[in-house]
């Protein structure tokens, strides 16, 4: 049976209620706060603070008396307030809020069976560590949430197999932005062995699985494995190959998540360094202007998509529009352009939020333009490499993948795995 939206006027009757019998009134007005806290504007999160303080306020007040009853939902109530201060951008609050959270999550799960324990109010507080640049200590946390997930693993596999991979490649991007690659890695070849187990019980995650091969083949290319990334672009070619060549968009949603996170990680070149050091896209050297944070999409691994961010981006399209006749350009003006238009792309994929028509009137587009000058700078500069044009060959064929069009990005990354061998052919 369907409820009745919460309003301001059966608050006030909460209210009323909860002075009257504060034992059930008390829990109910916490309830209807959130539940109409949720609902105000999206965009000005600073709007909904007030009705998450206030049911936090009441939870804690329950907690007092010792009984475990409001435990759960007092530790949810207050993560969702450190969410809402992390929209807002007031990140001590948020963090405080994400750690108090976590140790009311903790106390939970101490009675509770491995299946049945607390996993995203944890993971919430390793995003909240990450998010104060706390990434040591966003490492540690990340590793109760993995641990947790392979204590529940069966004959069958894990329960909940993606959200396995999802922190997998959270713990993945708090190793790197903690400077372990090579333990990162790790993490990250464990999360692909997942994902082809899950292609090979449900072949509905075979796009899935795609998006992930070709997405993260860069990252091992930047990290000093090309060997490795070229396997795995060819088994995202076959993964291609046994989809049919148009398929449908009805994990559209999801697949453009993968997409976003991937893409997003894989840009980190493409971003300034500092003391020889690769600031992630997304992360600026600012006091926290920019930090890595929960996507507002719930399974989101993407960048905080705030005004710096959104900032940033009309910046780089106010400079693609400057760049003038690019027939006129000479390489390395050609090199700067390519880069923009890539940081372009990225920001677009990471704060996308329209239907899936406009991913294919706009973003599928911009990434074809990106492949377009990366040839022409291929041809007017052939001794530079193909690595440029295999990077925006494959995320080219990303956007493919998410818009299903399966036999189109098979093509592409084909030509972004033969590229090395013509261009040494061509040298000769």
């Amino acid at each position: 049976m369907r409820s009745e939206p919460v309003t301001e006027e059966s608050i006030a009757e909460a209210r009323a209620l909860a002075r009257e019998e504060p034992s059930t009134g008390l829990p109910t007005l916490a309830r209807r706060l959130l539940e109409f806290g949720w609902r105000v504007d999206r965009e000005r999160p600073s709007a909904r603070i007030p009705y998450f303080e206030e049911a936090a306020a009441i939870y804690r007040g329950l907690l007092t008396s010792g009984s475990d009853e409001h435990l759960a939902a007092a530790a949810h109530a207050i993560s969702s307030l450190g969410l809402q201060y992390s929209l807002a951008h007031a990140d001590d609050l948020s963090l405080a809020a994400k750690t108090e959270a976590a140790a009311l999550a903790r106390q939970l799960n101490r009675h509770c069976d491995d299946g049945k324990k607390e996993i995203k109010i944890l993971g919430a507080f390793a995003h909240g560590l990450a998010e104060a640049g706390q990434f040591e200590r966003a490492v540690t946390a990340q590793h109760e949430v993995v641990d947790i997930y392979h204590a529940t693993e069966g004959p069958a596999g894990y329960p909940s197999p993606d959200g396995v991979v999802w922190s997998l490649l959270d713990l993945a991007i708090y190793l790197d932005l903690a400077g372990r690659a090579d333990a990162s890695l790790e993490i990250e070849r464990e999360a692909i062995q997942l994902k082809r187990r899950m292609a090979e019980a449900e072949p509905r995650c075979l796009p899935g699985l795609a998006i992930w091969l070709a997405g993260v083949s860069p990252r091992f290319a930047d990290a000093g494995h090309p060997q490795e990334a070229r396997e795995l672009l060819d088994e995202a070619i076959a993964t291609c190959d046994h989809l049919p060549p148009e398929g449908d968009r009805g994990n559209f949603g999801f697949h453009q998540a993968v997409q976003a996170a991937l893409f997003a990680r894989s840009g980190a070149r493409d971003e300034r360094s500092i003391d020889g050091r690769t600031i992630p896209i997304g992360i600026s050297p600012d006091h926290q202007a920019l930090q890595p944070v929960l996507g507002v999409s719930f399974h989101w691994w993407s960048f905080s998509v705030r005004q710096t961010y959104r900032a940033g981006r009309d910046a780089i399209d106010d400079a693609i529009s400057k760049a003038g006749d690019r027939s006129a350009l000479d390489p390395t003006q050609l090199a700067k352009l390519g880069t923009l238009l890539r940081r372009r792309n990225i920001r677009q994929s990471v704060a996308f939020d329209c239907v899936p028509q406009q991913f294919t009137e706009k973003v599928i587009p911009a990434l074809g333009e990106s492949v377009a000058l990366e040839r022409h700078l291929a041809t007017v500069r052939p001794d530079s490499g193909p690595q440029r044009l295999i990077r925006s060959l494959t995320d080219q064929a990303i956007g493919h993948l998410v818009n299903g069009a399966n036999s189109t990005a098979g093509e592409m990354l084909r030509e972004a795995l033969d590229l090395p061998a013509a261009a040494e052919s061509g040298s000769r």
